[in-house]
């Protein structure tokens, strides 16, 4: 129940990191890019990795959910900006400025929500976890013999 209740948490987080890259009209899958530095982390990847922080800055039932509450909230937010991506054009400046606005209210949020310890953990852990993401998707593919 634990798990689930954080995966659904980070899952909502991962919708808002991932938000800026509108799909191809139709909804059809777009094709990977190559790693290279700067390549976007997948909602999957950021969805475990945020469940992993949040699991080990043990939380109070009260901030589990609060944070849940909030996270779903975000993702109904991030999503109706995406409806309005018109094709492969994506996101407008203006849907731009406000997905910002709403990553800068998801960490006041969490500014409020967490004590500072625990703030502090997930900062130091989300920069850290990141880091190896990026990491990972940037290097380069093993060649075969």
């Amino acid at each position: 129940m634990k798990k689930t209740l954080m995966l659904a948490l980070l899952a909502a987080l991962a919708v808002g990191a991932s938000a800026q890259a509108a799909g191809p009209a139709g909804g059809a899958p777009q094709t990977p890019a190559p790693a290279v530095k700067g390549a976007r982390i997948s909602k999957a990847e950021m969805a475990k990795m945020e469940a992993e922080i949040l699991d080990s800055l043990d939380l109070t039932d009260d901030q589990k959910t609060k944070i849940k509450v909030h996270k779903d909230e975000m993702q109904v937010k991030v999503k109706e900006l995406r409806k309005g991506a018109k094709g492969n054009k994506g996101l407008s400046d203006e849907d731009k400025e406000k997905l910002k606005g709403l990553r800068k209210e998801d960490a006041e949020f969490m500014k409020q929500t967490l004590t500072k310890d625990q703030l502090r953990q997930f900062q130091k852990l989300r920069r850290k976890k990141l880091k190896a993401l990026r990491d990972k998707s940037t290097a380069p593919e093993p060649t075969k013999p």
